[in-house]
């Protein structure tokens, strides 16, 4: 991986080259693109979907498979739609950040009323996939609001955006909203945050899980930082890139 300096010129190319034709991401991401982000995302999470069900998945080819494997295959198009909904918010010219924007993803990756799809926890539960610490409910609303008001003023102007963006995402996960999917939901957010301003995505690979779990149990930022340094930069030398349309 090159220095950090290097590859922070190397993402203000890639942002300038978006601002300057005012290019935009496409809704229609190749498919081996949405295949690894599907697949590494929730590997972090400890899902495991296999590649080829993923694909077979966002084909929607249903047909022919058991009837048991259905709702695998609409668990993953459910996180599909995600990600594009993200992609579509990103060219949006208004604000889409939002605790709003938060909660909107989060109903549509959480179907199962018991689990408040898109209603902040009311407890602190003890055995979680997460291990950093995190805050009391009634702090939830108050430190939510702080960390997106924090991101939106930043970012624009933030001299490493790679640290900046590694930070607040800390921040969020400290902040743990929901019950079920908070990582989920809250790297789309993030996602969306970078991609609104013309950044590439983070995508963490599987084999991170254990360093990501400890980067945020870190008292700051610093080991987060590194990983999401690592994964833009193999975003930029891959040519899995998003398609940009004019």
């Amino acid at each position: 991986m090159p220095s950090r300096p290097i590859l922070i010129r190397s993402l203000e190319r890639h942002r300038a080259s978006i601002i300057k034709t005012e290019r935009t991401y496409s809704d229609e991401l190749p498919a081996p693109l949405l295949v690894s982000w599907i697949h590494h995302d929730n590997m972090l999470e400890g899902v495991m979907y296999r590649p080829e069900e993923i694909a077979q998945a966002i084909r929607n080819e249903d047909e022919g498979i058991p009837l048991y494997l259905h709702p695998l295959m609409a668990e993953i198009r459910r996180y599909e739609s995600a990600i594009k909904l993200v992609v579509r918010w990103s060219k949006r010219d208004t604000e889409v950040v939002t605790a709003a924007t938060l909660r909107r993803i989060h109903k549509l990756l959480t179907t199962d009323s018991r689990d408040w799809p898109g209603e902040y926890r009311k407890t602190s539960p003890v055995h979680r996939d997460y291990f950093q610490d995190i805050c009391a409910p009634s702090r939830i609303r108050e430190m939510l609001d702080q960390a997106l008001r924090s991101g939106l003023s930043g970012i624009d102007t933030a001299c490493d955006p790679v640290a900046f963006v590694a930070d607040i995402h800390h921040r969020l996960m400290h902040v743990y909203p929901y019950r079920r999917n908070p990582g989920t939901t809250l790297r789309l957010l993030t996602n969306l945050l970078l991609m609104s301003r013309g950044y590439p995505p983070v995508i963490l690979q599987a084999h991170q899980r254990d360093a990501y779990y400890h980067a945020l149990a870190s008292r700051n930022s610093a080991k987060l930082a590194d990983l999401f340094a690592s994964a833009m930069d193999a975003y930029l030398s891959s040519q899995q890139t998003l398609r940009l349309v004019p």
